[in-house]
């Protein structure tokens, strides 16, 4: 059932086509404002300073700063994202499908945990439409 509306969306993606495309995707729903990091770093950063207001959502890619060098993946920024903003909600959208990963991720806090697929733009849709009101 939708609890919250939905009016910012950050994406957390290194990779820039696919973060191109779900800020394609995202531009069916003219009400929500997307905000694009390529690492969580720079996600972290401009939160933790002000830059930025808290999202109602983050979506988070697994691989992350690969291109960087550097070691933070999406459950680390997840969890540092959920300990500063407990209340904020997160789905983890990557190309891992492992359990292991996958549970861990509900462990620190992931709303949902959709695999990069055929079908996960109408999954992501459906799972919107279940946690927020559009």
């Amino acid at each position: 059932m939708a609890t919250k509306k939905l009016n910012t969306v950050f994406i957390v993606e290194d990779n820039a086509v696919q973060r191109s495309m779900l800020t394609d995707h995202f531009n069916k729903y003219p009400q929500i404002r997307i905000k694009e990091y390529s690492s969580g770093d720079a996600c972290l950063k401009e939160l933790i300073s002000g830059n930025v207001a808290e999202p109602e959502l983050v979506l988070m890619d697994y691989f992350l700063d690969s291109s960087f060098g550097a070691s933070k993946d999406g459950i680390e920024t997840l969890s540092k994202l959920k300990e500063i903003y407990p209340e904020m909600d997160v789905i983890m959208l990557t190309s891992v499908e492992n359990e292991k990963i996958v549970e861990l991720a509900r462990k620190k806090g992931a709303l949902d945990y959709v695999v990069k697929s055929a079908g996960s733009f109408e999954k992501l849709d459906a799972i919107l439409k279940n946690h927020f009101s559009m």
